[in-house]
């Protein structure tokens, strides 16, 4: 009786295993002016790895299972993988991004303002110049890479926007402060409260100005009998008697004092439970409703 004899072949050799070839790249949305690093994901028999990173056809730009390149500009690029010399190559297009400018400027002069964009862009020149010099939102008094404009004293907002060859946009405002003297005598805020478990109930709110000093509080919070009061001073400054009340934890009152034209007085308290309220001082340009460093300070 014949007995059938069953060879078991070996498995093919790792040698003998068609290279496949394979890559990742990242990021996967690249900008230009950004590294993309190329990682080679291929399989089987490996024994050389070859980079066409410029799309000329050739696979002479670089050895080794990565490999990296900057796009200076956006576009479709095509980059290749060659696996063993010619056995094996995968192709694929990478779509590099528009990086888009960055916009800023610098200023100088004092009622008379000079404004100079220093704008940047990696990839490509800015072609467009656009100024807010009046803070209205509307990018419309001017077009040139500079401008000039008259301010009187106060703080100011000036914006720019530029625009590549791309088509990409960027805008920035900064704020301008015009010097303005300071309101002297100074005023003086006072505030004083007795603390509750649930905040503090306040005894007084006074400012103690000179004359024609307008004075204006705001309040945010639960218990505030207004957002917003003005009064003028006199000889003896301005009292808030509507504000004599409980107040919560967490409310907010503003005081702004000043001439027109003048640096005056700002200070922010923040009511706290079981402690002392919260307190800033700072000044403002009277108009400009805004808080800023006192000069000199």
């Amino acid at each position: 009786m014949l007995i059938p004899l069953v060879l078991a072949l070996p498995a093919s050799p790792a040698w003998a295993q068609a290279p496949v070839a394979s890559f990742t790249y990242s990021p996967p949305a690249p900008l230009s002016a950004q590294v993309v690093t190329f990682a080679s994901t291929s399989t089987g028999t490996v024994t050389s790895l070859a980079w066409d990173l410029d799309g000329d056809a050739g696979c002479d730009d670089a050895t080794g299972p990565v490999a990296t390149r900057t796009f200076a500009t956006a576009g479709v690029y095509s980059v290749a993988l060659c696996v063993n010399g010619d056995a094996a190559l995968q192709r694929q297009t990478v779509l590099v991004r528009n990086r888009p400018p960055r916009a800023d400027f610098s200023f100088s002069g004092g009622g008379t303002v000079t404004v100079t964009s220093t704008s940047v862009d990696l990839d490509g020149p800015i072609v467009a110049y656009a100024w807010d010099l009046d803070g209205d939102g509307a990018f419309d008094d001017g077009n040139g890479i500079g401008a000039t404009v008259a301010l009187a004293p106060g703080l100011h907002r000036i914006g720019l926007r530029v625009v590549d060859r791309d088509g990409a946009a960027a805008s920035v405002y900064r704020p301008v402060l015009i010097a303005a003297d300071l309101l002297r005598p100074f005023p003086l805020v006072r505030l004083r409260v007795v603390t509750t478990p649930a905040g503090a109930r306040v005894k007084l709110l006074g400012v103690r100005a000179a004359p024609g000093v307008r004075v204006t509080v705001r309040c945010r919070g639960r218990g505030c009998p207004w957002k917003r009061r003005s009064l003028i001073s006199s000889d003896g400054g301005v009292r808030f008697r509507r504000l004599q009340r409980r107040l919560r934890a967490g409310t907010v009152i503003e005081v702004f004092a000043a001439r027109p034209g003048t640096v005056g007085k700002y200070t922010r308290f923040r009511i706290r439970r079981g402690h002392a309220p919260a307190r800033v001082d700072a000044c403002f340009v009277a108009g400009s409703g805004r808080a800023s460093a006192c000069p000199g300070g």
